[in-house]
């Protein structure tokens, strides 16, 4: 069946059966570019609330899930471990060990700081049950942990060591020293603090407000871990005064 019309200067006949398959061959492929737009946006919307229904409350170690993939076997192996919550993978790349992530790195530059400790299980009860630090890569002789995303390395120095402490005079506290810790909000000092006290742990100094009413004012607690190393947890009342700067005088 033809269909005839005219021009200025050419009379042209088109094939109505060509023209119509033509119109069906750009229909199906816009249809298929909408559809494929919804499926990727699907998905989006689907690990974002996998994310948020497998987020486990930890205080000091957010928890990562990683995103579900489609695909073969280049996107690597996933298993959900119901009791940690986590998805297994196995590398892409040129190894095809297997691994967990239970957090990410904090924003910005994570610190790493490595400390002698002399009874790896006992850092892990520690770090890992009393604290709640997320554990990353470990060997018989070291285990890392995510502190709040910062990386924290016990390494096993032998069954006899022990910190050796000095101290220094801040605001009426004997500080030892070396220590280590946090800044943290006031909300999380305060759960810290009754986590803490709660597994039996001795404060060194215990949770308090130090320099009232000045700029750097801020709640302070001390404590060891097994190995004799010292924390401290703080949480300025000002976060923005962290780094203000202004002469001290000590008590």
């Amino acid at each position: 069946f033809f269909f005839f019309f005219s021009s200025s200067s050419t009379l042209q006949v088109l094939d109505l059966h060509t023209l119509a398959l033509t119109m069906m061959i750009r229909s199906v492929t816009t249809i298929a570019s909408i559809a494929s737009v919804a499926a990727s946006r699907s998905s989006s919307i689907a690990n974002n609330s996998i994310r948020q229904a497998l987020r486990r409350k930890s205080f000091l170690s957010p928890l990562t899930v990683l995103s579900i993939r489609g695909g073969g076997a280049a996107d690597g192996e996933h298993a959900l471990d119901s009791k940690s919550n986590t998805r297994e993978m196995s590398s892409s790349s040129t190894s095809e060990t297997k691994y967990v992530k239970l957090a990410d790195p904090a924003p910005g530059s994570p610190f790493h700081y490595a400390f002698p400790v002399h009874d790896l299980d006992a850092a892990k009860k520690f770090y890992g049950d009393v604290l709640g630090c997320a554990e990353g890569r470990s060997s018989e002789k070291w285990q890392d942990y995510s502190l709040h995303g910062h990386q924290i390395v016990c390494h096993w120095a032998g069954n006899d060591y022990r910190c050796q402490d000095y101290y220094n005079p801040v605001d009426g506290d004997d500080v030892p020293v070396p220590h280590m810790g946090l800044a943290l909000t006031e909300e999380q000092f305060h759960a810290l603090a009754e986590r803490v006290r709660a597994a039996g742990i001795e404060f060194i100094i215990e949770p308090h407000l130090r320099f009232k009413g000045e700029p750097g004012e801020q709640w302070t607690m001390f404590f060891k871990d097994p190995s004799g190393n010292n924390l401290e947890f703080k949480a300025m009342t000002t976060i923005d005064n962290l780094f203000a700067k202004y002469n001290v005088v000590d008590k």
